[in-house]
């Protein structure tokens, strides 16, 4: 395969783009340790998007890593992507996407989360916050214990650490870096590759 596209998304910040169906999007988190939300939608019909739940409940976990698909909110659902590569290997179904409530009262920071850079984003394709889905939460490292407690744990992807997605469809993606602050780190970017 080649790189037919290259797309930096800088620390807390989002950006929406096509990926058609047979290629693959690659997501690298390039300095490690830098969760980020992914959402996506049919691109010929965008009221069809990416499904939270029914992708915990088709792959049975609440986390997914390569070999697992990504579900859309249809009736009957189709598979939007199939993760083929993976070397971060866990990323959350569980969360929603941060947003500035969260921000504000959780981490006493005032700016805008990923959902309100989704919604930017995607502005141009007539789609507002309403319209976005809870998200794969990629490279978000996420436990749940035997009583049902959810506890977000300090990310593990290393430097370079990177997610293939094959597309299955024409698909209309955004994706966030994370605007929660991070433990001993900044925030930093994403590095997109679409690769055919």
């Amino acid at each position: 395969m080649k790189v037919v596209n290259k797309i930096q998304i800088p620390p807390m910040s989002a950006k929406a783009f096509l990926v058609a169906k047979g290629q693959t999007l690659r997501i690298i988190d390039q300095a490690g340790k830098q969760p980020g939300d992914f959402v996506a939608f049919q691109a010929d019909d965008l009221s069809v998007k990416f499904s939270q739940a029914r992708t915990r409940v088709e792959n049975r976990r609440t986390w997914i890593t390569e070999g697992h698909s990504l579900w859309t909110d249809s009736q009957p659902p189709a598979v939007l992507f199939t993760i083929t590569q993976d070397t971060a290997g866990q990323h959350d179904l569980l969360y929603t996407p941060c947003c500035r409530y969260a921000l504000e009262t959780r981490f006493g920071v005032s700016r805008d989360g990923c959902h309100e850079n989704l919604a930017k984003a995607l502005e141009p394709w007539g789609l507002s916050a309403r319209d976005i889905p809870s998200p794969l939460n990629l490279f978000f490292n996420v436990s749940v214990d035997s009583h049902g407690l959810i506890r977000i744990e300090d990310p593990t992807s290393a430097s370079g650490a990177a997610i293939d997605l094959r597309a299955e469809m024409n698909t209309l993606v955004a994706i966030a870096t994370c605007s929660v602050p991070l433990t001993g780190k900044e925030n930093t970017a994403y590095q997109i590759e679409i690769l055919e």
